[in-house]
């Protein structure tokens, strides 16, 4: 029978911890390593509401790309909603665990994925690590994704596409529709730290799930487009695609995503 550590295991070999980022924690953060494990449910983030479809859908293991404790925790009570959460999940042995940004690095992770969905060739990080360091098949690893389309298309076209890709009922976006889209920087979540690795590289479009005011007004001043997918859309169809990788390793148990997480932003327009 899978254990916790079997799953960690795997997981710790598709997204290395050591490619998160330093300020993260990433890892097992609720729950004992010789667990065993029938159900896995991954999701985005770990909420009153997942945790409770979790608890109804007798889940041994959660895989929450979001890590549920991220600043460290001082007390873990019934004095608020999240700490009523954790008490549930581990008074019911529910494990958690957190690849987060290592995911999101990772060789075949989170920005791989985007990239590829969005039709790039020619991929690599955005921002590499040391040199010499590569994964298993050789590829150079690092932060986000660039990569080039085939052929030079309007912004409007490519924002068209985008929306298709990761299912989103909007895009946001700075930069003129008629804008040409070839060299292209990709980092899910909220991840505008990386739009000065998108200029320095030349790059004509940087796409990441969130940004702030003055990152769209930097980009603005640069004559790159700015694409904003929202951070839910950014990383949420990835949380499907690992639980498939995930029944693909472990075919005796039963995996699957959230059925109830939704992108907890809406957008009013009448």
């Amino acid at each position: 029978m899978t254990t916790v550590s079997d799953a960690i295991a795997f997981l710790e070999k598709f997204a290395p911890p050591d490619l998160a980022e330093t300020w993260d924690n990433v890892g097992l953060l609720v729950g004992r390593r010789d667990s065993h494990v029938e159900k896995i449910m991954t999701c985005l983030t770990l909420t009153p509401d997942v945790a409770a479809e979790a608890l109804e859908k007798d889940v041994q293991l959660v895989v929450s790309h979001h890590p549920v404790l991220f600043r460290g925790a001082k007390q873990i009570t019934d004095a608020t909603s999240e700490g009523r959460m954790l008490l549930d999940l581990i008074e019911n042995e529910v494990a958690v665990y957190s690849p987060h940004t290592s995911f999101d690095s990772a060789e075949l992770g989170i920005n791989q994925q985007l990239a590829e969905s969005f039709g790039l060739l020619e991929i690599v990080p955005l921002r590499p690590r040391e040199e010499g360091d590569s994964g298993d098949g050789g590829a150079e690893l690092g932060s986000g994704r660039v990569g080039r389309l085939a052929s030079a298309i309007d912004l409007k076209a490519f924002l068209t596409m985008l929306r298709t890709v990761v299912a989103a009922d909007y895009v946001e976006f700075s930069g003129n529709l008629e804008n040409s889209v070839e060299r292209v920087a990709v980092a899910c979540g909220s991840a505008a730290e990386f739009l000065e690795d998108a200029i320095r590289l030349g790059c004509d479009t940087f796409v990441t799930g969130e940004a702030r005011f003055h990152s769209a007004l930097q980009a603005r001043g640069a004559n790159v487009n700015l694409v904003l997918l929202g951070h839910y859309s950014s990383e949420r169809p990835a949380v499907q695609r690992l639980a498939e990788i995930l029944s693909a390793e472990f075919s005796e148990a039963n995996i699957f995503a959230s059925a109830v997480e939704t992108d907890p932003l809406a957008v009013y327009s009448e």
